[in-house]
């Protein structure tokens, strides 16, 4: 297992005391500030490639039957493999795992380009590559989970889960800003091949964080160390016995069912009932990834000061307001004041993401142990985004069903009774 004290204060970056506060404080925190500089780059190719990814599906397959189907069997991976995948981060350095994986990814998005200059690229490949892609993220997210709580002290992860989701967000909006011009005039291949520099340049400036792994060893009676199924299942126990993670594994689930139809969904209401195209949803989502920048870079500043109660209750509020006020735009007197009313409401949408997600991420990680978080916060990670697909499910089955301005009052209602939920049980609402 890793320890933290395997490694000089000085050389994890990790502060000598924890009085600092706010962005400043944890910018001069080297270990973390590489983990930052690492995350914007692989956000930035990532968002490119995105673009650049559904753009090739489309051109190869034109069904939308399809595409909907290559990106569900995308999400599997991490899904199936995702509780089983945490034992092993657990076993191996955290360092490594990260480093491995950006290079593994870089190394299958460099492929794609490769196959799509050389005119060799079909359909198939497309499937087997976004399993590998899924599959590499099943091992590389619990990994820099469980390096996060090695390199700052517990008080400064709410700020530090805040940064660095903003510092994602605002990469991100950067790279679908310039997907357009680079696609325009490097191409696909281009744009794959960017993003293949990203990662390998992410894995590098990783690399540059000391490493505090410490190798397992045996116990001192001379016993064997547990073996694989027996770590799954102390990971499994530790996680039944914590009641607080488990309420929150639930109504996170619940959150997540709750609002699966919102994506599904987006593009009718856009066309259905704000009377726009499809210039609109770059909007939308331009409007929720401005609020989750906002919200990130606050309570990177202020987070680690707030109850974490208190920031999942407003979250939970703003959420499920915002999207239940949704029904009012298409009411507006003009489209362009529709437009403006519904980002708006996607703003309100982006804040809520990280004063719900900021403070759950970061309360796990300081429950649970550090030889356990890759395993606990897989199968976390995995029941929370269980339900996902079963909300996915029925969405369309509801469409049909219900009137679309009946819809977003309905998960507007559901998103908020957490927040009823967590209210009333005081050592939820007092959470630090």
């Amino acid at each position: 297992m890793e320890n933290a004290h395997s490694v000089p204060a000085e050389k994890t970056g990790k502060p000598q005391t924890a009085k600092k506060e706010g962005i400043r404080a944890l910018w001069q925190i080297s270990a973390f500030r590489q983990m930052l500089i690492s995350r914007v780059l692989s956000n930035f190719g990532d968002a490119i490639d995105a673009i650049a990814y559904s753009w090739l599906v489309y051109m190869l397959t034109g069904s939308k039957l399809l595409m909907g189907t290559l990106f569900a069997v995308g999400t599997l991976p991490t899904i199936v493999l995702g509780t089983f995948a945490g034992v092993l981060v657990d076993r191996w350095s955290n360092k490594t795992t990260v480093v491995a994986s950006a290079l593994i990814r870089g190394s299958i998005v460099a492929f794609t380009a490769l196959l799509y200059v050389t005119g060799a690229i079909e359909v198939w490949h497309l499937f087997v590559l976004s399993l590998l892609l899924s599959s590499v993220a099943a091992f590389s997210n619990p990994a820099m989970m469980s390096w996060m709580p090695r390199v700052l002290p517990k008080e400064k992860l709410v700020s530090a889960n805040s940064l660095a989701a903003s510092a994602a967000q605002t990469a991100r909006l950067g790279g679908l800003a310039f997907s357009g011009a680079l696609i325009a005039w490097a191409g696909l291949g281009g744009a794959f091949a960017l993003n293949a520099a990203m990662l390998l340049l992410s894995a590098c400036v990783l690399g540059r964080i000391p490493s505090m792994h410490v190798p397992r060893r045996e116990a001192a009676d001379g016993t064997k160390a547990p073996g694989f199924w027996k770590e799954l299942g102390s990971g499994i126990s530790y996680l039944y016995g914590q009641k607080v993670l488990l309420l929150i594994v639930a109504l996170a689930g619940f959150l997540n069912f709750a609002i699966s139809p919102m994506e599904a969904l987006e593009a009718a209401y856009v066309g259905e009932l704000l009377k726009q195209g499809p210039a609109a949803l770059s909007v939308l989502s331009i409007g929720m990834s401005a609020g989750m920048i906002a919200s990130g870079l606050l309570l990177g500043q202020i987070g680690g000061r707030v109850r974490k109660g208190t920031l999942m209750i407003a979250g939970f509020l703003f959420m499920g307001l915002s999207i239940g006020l949704l029904l009012f735009p298409p009411h507006a007197e003009s489209p362009q004041l529709a437009l403006i009313f519904a980002t708006a409401l996607y703003f309100l949408l982006g804040l809520s993401v990280n004063m719900i997600a900021s403070p759950t991420t970061s309360y796990l990680m300081e429950q649970t142990p550090p030889e356990m978080l890759g395993r606990v916060g897989s199968l976390f990670n995995t029941l929370c985004l269980s339900a996902f697909p079963i909300g996915s499910a029925l969405s369309g089955a509801l469409a049909e069903s219900l009137e679309l301005e009946t819809l977003y009052p309905l998960m507007g209602a559901l998103v908020i009774l957490p927040a009823i939920v967590l209210f009333v049980i005081p050592k939820m609402r007092g959470l630090r």
